[in-house]
């Protein structure tokens, strides 16, 4: 005997594999290559930005170990190693202490600079002078940036 009824014939109605997100599209691999080429120039800038000021970090922290008056020298050979880094052919660097005084005293006319002829070929400096000496170095090494330094 023969099936009568027609829903009995009918086999289930089977749903479509949903798509699933491997592999990507074409679209979705573009942006991720663009997002990685964006993410190594963005390293490289930043890594030859840091690589650029890291004789101003040193010298900050060579700076923070000098302490005595007897070291007023380091400290001057200091700050001329520094200008000397990112201006080679800077002609205060083989100029005279007077010089090498007028040109620091230009970067921060507001602060005093004491003479650095004394102070540095003296025996015995003050302690007022290598005092004043090196606030002065401290607030232009903290105010001084690479780009500055580049335009010397």
């Amino acid at each position: 005997m023969a099936n009568t009824e027609p829903q009995l014939a009918l086999a289930d109605i089977q749903e479509p594999v949903l798509n699933t997100f491997w592999p990507p599209a074409p679209g979705w691999w573009l942006l991720a290559v663009l997002l990685i080429l964006l993410l190594a120039y963005s390293f490289r800038f930043f890594w030859k930005k840091w690589q650029k000021a890291l004789p101003l970090r040193q010298a900050k922290a060579e700076f923070r170990l000098i302490k005595e008056p007897d070291q007023s020298a380091e400290l001057n050979e200091l700050l001329k190693r520094l200008v000397s880094y990112y201006s080679p052919r800077h002609p205060v660097l083989s100029a005279p202490v007077k010089q090498w005084q007028d040109f620091l005293q230009q970067q921060m006319p507001q602060h005093a600079l004491p003479d650095l002829q004394k102070l540095l070929y003296q025996q015995q400096s003050e302690q007022t002078d290598f005092s004043a000496y090196l606030q002065f170095a401290s607030q232009w090494l903290n105010k001084v940036s690479v780009k500055q330094l580049e335009r010397l």
